[in-house]
């Protein structure tokens, strides 16, 4: 599955296609037969569609030819998407519909008048470039709602290769930017991850044996031989490590692509730093350094213009994370004060969390801070019930803990046994067993009081205890309160406990969490706290 292999599809796909051009009777001149989408930029697929246009000047009527040409193709056993338009009604079309006007950029010339072809490919371009800086938000519109609704090639339970964020699709549409003059990309990174996704595509196709996108669980041990991987999960972390980089490419290139929405009203333009805290600083969505630091191998200042980026919703610079991550020295144990509150802060972040701490595995700046995250990074769940993978799940945790926060007393707490509480996955044994000891390692290093060491440890450990006692027991039974109750120390940590379980939960999936099931926790939690010592906190009348 290669680039060779692709461009012998696509010359096999012309040939056939200048052969019913011809058959048909089109005229020589006047009428163009045109590729587009993929087909026109030379990516077909083993079961690709060909995207074709039959363009004809407005003095030539289209005759009977301009139905005859396509039985050939269809004959072939080919499945083509097909359009007779003249180059006004094609302009029209881009114009009110980015989708098409996505595809016909990539317009290539196969069979008839190629000047003609020519032409069409000149007037669509240039509409593209007078109007894509109005479109822009259109088009980011476009762009956001396709990932909502598909999720990230990177960590999405049962990803797409084209539509999801970071998939073949965005590549395409990080082409139209750069054709559009509103952003450049560096080409050689971008590229390379392209033509690696395509071979990708290639394999499911040969491996599946028909067209599609989306990549099933069970097919990943058959895809990985297929592209000489050892194993489905190797194969795995290949595929979404490209999703993260082309998402990462497609994020900085939309910052760029907005910065230049409006141009500037004369010189060169230079980014305003605004800044946010002494030497960091907001740039063009971004968090910079504002100013060579005095003391750059500070991890300190790392986090710092992590926790600004997360908490504002803004972008940590790569090049930033990268510089810091170079300079700074290990981290002493247990960590200093101030990294450790500037730890907890970025984990209390929120909805920015994910994409500050992906920049930060990206640059290697987690690696001095938390080297047990390589063992779960782009990890699949073997549960098809998560739709995340377990890394993204992890965080995704940490931000629905974080909205929970008011509700314990220890929030500081409950954060890091969010973050850690499938460190265990990947490992050989029970991933909860397994995963207290590592959290236990980890909380100890961050410096936390031997009583909060324990005390994450013991939650990471039972941290399906009580959504497995009150969905698979009688939360009523006295036998399933001892279960619970024999396991939780006090009050302050059931309600820790009950927030992991919820956060876990919603984290996991929309019917993870469902009002029955937070009814049959709440009232076991609710029987469980009037056995237990310590203050009531929130945990009365939950249900």
């Amino acid at each position: 599955m290669t680039e060779v292999e692709r461009l012998g599809r696509t010359e096999a796909a012309d040939a056939l296609c200048r052969r019913a051009f011809v058959g048909a009777g089109c005229p020589d001149g006047g009428v163009a037969l045109v590729a587009v989408g993929g087909y026109g930029r030379r990516e077909l697929a083993p079961y690709s569609d060909l995207d074709l246009v039959l363009v004809h000047d407005a003095a030539v009527e289209p005759g009977p030819w301009a139905a005859e040409l396509w039985y050939p193709l269809w004959d072939s056993g080919v499945a083509v998407d097909h359009a007779v338009r003249s180059p006004d009604q094609l302009v029209d079309l881009v114009a009110a519909d980015l989708r098409v006007a996505l595809s016909v950029l990539d317009l290539r010339h196969v069979a008839g008048d190629a000047r003609l072809a020519q032409r069409v490919r000149s007037a669509v371009l240039s509409h593209w470039r007078r109007e894509a800086r109005v479109r822009l938000d259109e088009l980011r519109a476009l762009v956001d709602s396709r990932a909502e609704l598909v999720g990230e090639l990177a960590h999405a339970a049962v990803p797409d290769l084209k539509e999801s964020a970071g998939g073949l699709r965005d590549a395409t549409v990080l082409k139209a930017l750069v054709a559009a003059w509103l952003a450049d990309v560096p080409h050689a990174e971008l590229r390379a991850c392209h033509r690696s996704l395509l071979d990708v595509r290639d394999a499911l196709h040969d491996t599946t044996g028909r067209r599609g996108d989306r990549v099933a669980p069970e097919v990943w041990p058959d895809l990985a031989t297929r592209l000489g991987f050892t194993d489905g999960i190797a194969a795995q972390r290949h595929v979404r490590g490209l999703g993260r980089h082309i998402s990462r490419v497609s994020r900085s290139t939309w910052r760029r692509a907005g910065a230049v929405r409006k141009p500037a009203t004369s010189g060169v333009r230079r980014p305003a730093l605004v800044r946010l805290r002494n030497g960091v600083a907001a740039a063009d969505g971004e968090v910079v350094l504002d100013a060579a630091p005095g003391s750059s191998s500070d991890t300190g200042l790392l986090l710092s213009c992590a926790v600004e980026a997360a908490e504002r919703g803004l972008l940590l610079s790569p090049v930033t994370a990268a510089r810091l991550a170079r300079a700074a020295g290990p981290l002493p144990e247990p960590w200093p004060e101030q990294v450790r509150a500037l730890f907890l802060r970025l984990l209390g972040a929120g909805p920015g969390l994910p994409a500050v701490w992906e920049v930060l595995e990206e640059t290697g700046a987690l690696d001095s801070v938390l080297p047990e995250w390589a063992k779960v990074r782009l990890l699949p769940h073997a549960s098809a019930v998560h739709r995340f993978t377990v890394d993204r799940h992890l965080l995704q945790t940490c931000v629905e803990a974080a909205a929970l926060a008011r509700r314990v007393a220890r929030p500081e707490v409950l954060l890091v046994a969010a973050l850690l509480h499938d460190i265990g996955k990947g490992s050989h044994g029970d991933h909860s067993h397994v995963g207290a000891q590592v959290a236990e390692g980890v909380a100890r290093r961050m410096g936390l009081p031997d009583a909060d060491v324990a005390l994450v440890a013991r939650l990471v450990r039972h941290h399906l205890l009580l959504s497995e006692a009150a969905t698979t027991r009688d939360p009523d039974d006295p036998a399933t309160m001892r279960l619970v109750t024999s396991a939780v120390g006090d009050r302050t940590e059931l309600e820790l406990l009950a927030a992991l379980t919820e956060a876990d939960a919603r984290a996991t999936a929309d019917q993870a969490w469902t009002r029955w099931r937070a009814v049959l926790v709440g009232r076991l939690v609710e029987r469980c706290a009037h056995a237990l010592p310590g203050p009531a906190g929130t945990l009365e009348g939950r249900s």
